[in-house]
Formats: structure tokens, sequence, C-alpha cells
């Protein structure tokens, strides 16, 4: 029987991270961004329409094809493009603002008693991972996914928002680091696990 043990403190950062990376997350992410985008482009065209009827109506006649189709646009396009901005920085901060805020949740949900180290056990006979004192147990198989950051192996159980997630940090003595190295050429070489390598923060 082979297994592998992961002793480690949680931390909001790990949680942090495992949340930003989570499937379904991103996918909220990556809508927020498309309804900003269209909002911006709804808002140029409106604003667009509006000055070039202002500009056909009261522009002189030397400077008519400037007023009334240049000008207008490029005013149109500047005003859109600062309400792009604007919201998706509100959106950016508020998503990361939620995800702080559920990270430091699952830390406290999760957090041995007495601050003791959370232990994590990867059983290769039983391919599946225990985790904590419950011995909650994922099984390595076609339903889960690894993301790999450059300080944490990630991993997502199941689909949707109440998906099984839970993650192992990289760092920590030469034992720890060796068996981080084991798992991961394991997970890289096991055949049905989409196992994918990140190494910068997403947006």
């Amino acid at each position: 029987m082979q297994k592998k043990t992961f002793t480690f403190k949680l931390s909001n950062d790990g949680y942090y991270e495992l949340l930003k990376y989570m499937p379904y997350f991103r996918k909220v992410y990556f809508f927020g961004i498309i309804g900003v985008v269209v909002i911006s482009a709804v808002l140029f065209l409106s604003l667009n329409h509006s000055f070039q009827e202002s500009a056909s109506t009261s522009s002189p006649v030397m400077f008519e094809f400037i007023l009334q189709v240049m000008f207008p646009a490029l005013l149109a396009f500047g005003i859109s493009l600062v309400v792009l901005l604007v919201f998706y920085l509100y959106v950016r901060f508020r998503i990361n603002a939620f995800l702080k805020k559920s990270a430091r949740r699952l830390k406290e949900k999760y957090q041995p008693a007495n601050d003791e180290e959370y232990v994590i056990v990867f059983d290769q006979d039983q391919h599946a991972f225990f985790l904590g004192n419950r011995q909650h147990q994922i099984e390595v198989g076609q339903n889960l996914k690894v993301v790999s950051t450059s300080r944490h192996l990630l991993f997502y159980d199941g689909d949707g928002k109440s998906q099984s997630k839970f993650y192992i940090p990289k760092d920590g003595d030469i034992e720890h680091e060796e068996t981080v190295a084991y798992m991961t050429d394991y997970l890289k070489k096991s055949s049905g696990i989409k196992y994918e390598e990140k190494r910068k923060s997403p947006s």
C-alpha cells in the first residue's frame, strides 16, 4: 500500500487562490466582463448617434465633416472607454472582495482545533485523497480537475458552485516538496484527470 501524507497550515491565500481558479467563479468573471463590454458598446452606439444628430444640426459648413463624423465618434468612444474601465475595475473589486471573504470563511471552517496542521493523505491503492480529521474522501477519476500554480496544487471534484475542492501548498520542507513533486508527476501521468498548469495569477 502506497500512501503520501501532506501536513501543512491552512492559509487565507491558499483558499483565495483555490476559489479564484475554481471553474464556476472563472465563468462568473468571464460573463461579468462580457456584460461590461456589451454595456459599453451599447453606450457608445447611443452616444455616437446622439452626438451625430447634434453636430449635424449646429455645425458650420467648413467643419461639417469633422464635427459630424469624426469628433462625435471620438467623443462617444472616449466616454464609452472610460465607462468600460470603471465598470471593469468595479467588477474586479467586487469579485476579489467576495473571494477574499469566502476564503477566510473556508479557512475558519476547515481549520483544525488548537491551530493544528491540516492533514491530507493520498492512498494510491484506493486512488483517493482523504482530507482532514474527518477523512473526507475524494476519488481520483474523470471528475477531478487539477490546476497547478506557482504556489499550490488546486483540486476540484464535480461540477458547479458546490463542487468539492481543496489545495496543497508547494512550499515546505524538503520532504514535503519531494512529496509534492511525486504527486505532480503522478497526476500528470494519470489518464482521465484534467491537469492544467498556470504560472500567473488570473485576472
